[in-house]
Formats: C-alpha cells, structure tokens, sequence
C-alpha cells in the first residue's frame, strides 16, 4: 500500500521534484516510500486538485511552495541512515547528504539536527548529562523527528481550514502568524463531527499497539453506555414513565483496570513505574508483567502497600493470568471479549523518543511560516496538556501512554458537549469473505457491544421521538376550536 498521497503527488511535478532533489520515485529510492507502488497517473490530477484547496483556504504560491518543502524534507530525513561505533550511533557517510539535503528544506542546522538525534541530554539533579544514543535509539529518534515535522503540517493545516470556516480571512491575514490571535473560535457555531475509530483488535500476538487501541475501544464503549443506558434511563424516570431498569455490562472496572481508578494504579501506571532501574529492557518487561500478576492476578507478595490494593484476594474481575503461566503475558477481559497481551518492548515503546532538543529545533527554522507551524504544533500537542505525569520523570519526559491517556480524556470531553448518535458497524465473518454471513459472530458482536440492551431500552420506551411544536402543528386540526390556543400549544 502506498503511504500519504502527498509523498506521491509532489513526483508529478518535474520542476518541484529536481528542485527538492527527490529524482524519481519508481526508483524506490525513498526509505518512507512503497518499494513496490510505482507512480499513478492520477497523481498529476490529484495534486492538482491539493493545489487548488491550499489555495482555497488562503494559502497562496510562496505558502505552498514551503509546504512541500516540509514534506520532501521528510523524505530525505528517512533516508538518514545510522551506523555503530564504539556502541555508538553515528551517521553513515552514504546518507550524510540526506541529512543535508533534509535539513535545507526545513530551514534547519545539519549539525543541531545530527546532535539532537545521536544524543541526549539527561537533567539529574539539576545538572545536564549528555548520553550517546546507539543505532536503534537513533533511528527512534529519526523516525519521531519525521513524525513531529509531518504532524506539525498537519494540525497547521487543519488550524487553516478551521479559520477559513469562521471568517473569511484574505490571504494575507492567514498566512501571518498573528492571526492565531485575531481570530476568535469561541464564536457560537453549529458542526457536525465525525468520529471514524480504529475497531477491537484480537491477533495472535497481541502488542502495545492492540493494548492502547483497545484501551480507547473501552474508552468509547463507556461513552456509549453512558448516553445510551444511564441517560436514557434517567430521561424515562423524569418523565414519569413506567419503568423497569435494565441493567447492561458495565465496562467501568476494565476501564479502570487500564487508566487506573478506585485506589489501583491501573495498568499504564504500572507500565509507566516500570521503567526504572538498570535492567534492560526485556527484564523491566518481566518486572512489568510480574507486577500485574501481584496486583491483580492474586499472586501473593510480602508488600503492604500491594496487599493494600487487593480486592476480592488481589484479583481484578477484568484481569487473567495465562492457565500455562508465562512471564511476559496476561489477560484483560474487555467488553468485546478476551485478549491475551504479550508484552515484547512494551517498557521501551512506552518511552518518549521525542526528545526535548528536537522538540525545539522547529523554532531554530530559518524559514518564517516552517518556524511559525512548529511553534503552532508545540502549543496544541497532548505532551504539553499532562503537567502530572510530566513532573514524574525529567528524564525521560511523558510516556507514550500518559499521551495517550490524555490525548483520549480530551477527546471524550469534546463528546461529551455533543448531541452523540452512533453507527455500529459489524463483522458478517472472521475471514472478510464476501458472501458470507456467520450468524454466530454477528450475534455475538451485538451482544459485547450492548446491542441487545439498546434496542430493548428503545423497544420498551419511546423509540420514535419528535419536538413538541412539530407534533402540535401536525395533529393540532384533531383539536377543537376552543382547545386551541395560541401559544406552543
């Protein structure tokens, strides 16, 4: 499959690509690029057609000309390949002109970009420790940079297309870096959001990645319970309908069981704490897994503080141990079912590779509107929302979860001012065949996702709803003249 269009759009411009030093993209010359997805002929139309909207919100020829800029920039910056000496990153004299070529694009210093990639400084005791990082810790560092800078574009982008919509601003208010301030988003305005999530992940080997998908899969569900059940419900007691209450699978404790909550750590927390100490990585992920089975698996341990937090004899109702036990995996019961996680490099994934020295090269850009979209990024990204977890470790800054965790209570908070209504989608079968409906699964989709309860809740109460001023000006004509009066009725 192919990456972001964009990457494939800008080879349709033969000026644009030999002046950004990109070549040909068929050659798969490119690290970030599909070895095997050769050019379309569309992307000539297609790139068109982004020209034509980047205009359309403000952004003229100059704008645009540094917008792609930015994206070559991350081409090249993929291309930085590392090498081992002494234990020690360093960058192969082969890709040392990707460096360069990558860094003239984005207005940078090679040699700001190479140290703040290859090291990192460590605050301790209110000294700073530079630490060499090795090839795999540089290609983290590598691989977050591109990530930042394309990310930085990105919510740019979106800041632009969001002000377009509230005021209609020349192209010279837009592309100053004042007019973050001129324009006022408090205004009272009617949208419609879409929210298009990543569905429940079950493989054979299930990561990090599954576990934080999940995680916002439950966040979700409860979002879903909360205004399908306990709201409806509470709505059907106001108005004094006759009502029995049904009760639902209520996925708060496996919330809690991951974020934390009613006492427990939870297990994020526990991943967060584990990345102290000398040990490597794959003893912290032992100790890791390890804990979990002391906190809510009912292994026992001498600890006071862990017996402390033991419920029903330190078993979590949510939380399984592996019948064959096996240091490196357990088992969360979510509301779609079971999941065994095995936890490969969870400790070190879980680390920010996004470093504070590269955090602040945007700002040393010598290009104004690349400074001022970095700058932009740095002031909306989740990291800069969490000040707890930040105060945890200076050293390593906030983990990828803690992000994560934040990043996911914004956006359920934003739902939460919303009027929500949800399309469920379901599997017809485990083996996407078409034609093929397992009638098993299906029901047992609806039924993990509360289904079942939704449509009895509807089914029992009021499922058509309309407006009382709609209702009155249809069926007012059923009333007698002197019934009618001349208010809402």
């Amino acid at each position: 499959e192919r990456n972001y269009h964009i990457f494939y759009q800008i080879f349709s411009d033969p000026a644009l690509s030999e002046e950004f030093g990109l070549g040909d993209a068929d050659a798969g010359g490119f690290h970030y690029l599909s070895k095997r997805c050769v050019k379309s002929k569309k992307d000539e139309q297609m790139f068109a057609e982004t020209k034509d909207c980047l205009e359309n919100i403000g952004l003229g020829n100059d704008a645009q000309k540094v917008i792609f800029q930015i994206v070559a920039g991350v081409l090249h910056l993929g291309n930085v390949q590392f090498q081992s000496k002494s234990e020690q990153a360093e960058i192969t004299s082969e890709s040392q002109s990707s460096l360069e070529t990558a860094c003239i694009l984005l207005g940078l210093e090679s040699e700001n970009v190479s140290k703040a990639i290859l090291t990192k400084i460590l605050s301790i005791g209110g000294k700073s420790i530079t630490k060499s990082q090795d090839v795999a810790q540089a290609n983290d560092k590598r691989d977050a940079l591109a990530k930042l800078v394309y990310s930085s574009l990105f919510l740019w982008l979106v800041s632009k297309v969001n002000q377009t919509i509230h005021h209609a601003h020349s192209s010279e208010d837009l592309l100053s870096s004042s007019s973050y301030d001129a324009v006022d988003t408090t205004d009272s305005m009617n949208s419609i959001g879409v929210l298009d999530i990543y569905g429940f992940e079950q493989f054979d080997t299930n990561g990090f990645e599954q576990l934080l998908i999940n995680y916002a899969n439950e966040k979700l569900q409860r979002h879903f319970n909360k205004h399908l059940f306990e709201v409806e419900q509470e709505l059907y007691a106001m108005e004094g309908v006759d009502w029995t209450y049904i009760t639902f699978n209520d996925n708060r404790p496996c919330l809690e069981l991951i974020e934390g909550g009613s006492g427990s750590v939870g297990i994020l927390g526990t991943l967060d704490d584990a990345w102290g100490g000398m040990a490597s990585g794959n003893e912290k992920d032992i100790k890791f897994v390890n804990h979990l089975h002391q906190l809510f698996g009912g292994v026992q341990e001498t600890s006071a503080s862990v017996r402390k937090n033991k419920q029903n004899d330190g078993r979590h109702e949510n939380f399984r141990m592996p019948k064959f036990t096996n240091d490196r995996d357990f088992i969360i019961i979510h509301y779609a079912g079971e999941v065994r996680y095995t936890a490969n490099n969870f400790v070190e994934k879980n680390v920010e590779s996004l470093s504070n020295e590269l955090k602040s090269l945007g700002m040393t850009s010598s290009s104004a509107l690349a400074k001022d979209i970095f700058t932009h990024c740095s002031d909306e990204s989740p990291a800069s929302l969490d000040t707890s977890s930040r105060a945890r470790s200076s050293i390593r800054g906030v983990s990828v979860a803690s992000q994560f965790k934040t990043s996911l209570q914004a956006l359920v908070s934003d739902l939460e001012e919303t009027e929500p209504h949800y399309i469920r989608c379901i599997k017809p079968n485990l083996k996407k065949a078409s034609n093929s409906f397992h009638a098993g699964e299906v029901l047992r989709q609806l039924r993990c996702a509360g289904m079942m309860e939704a449509i009895r809740i509807r089914r029992e109460g009021y499922a058509l709803r309309e407006p009382h001023e709609h209702f009155y000006d249809r069926f007012q004509l059923l009333l007698e003249s002197e019934e009618i009066t001349d208010d809402d009725g």
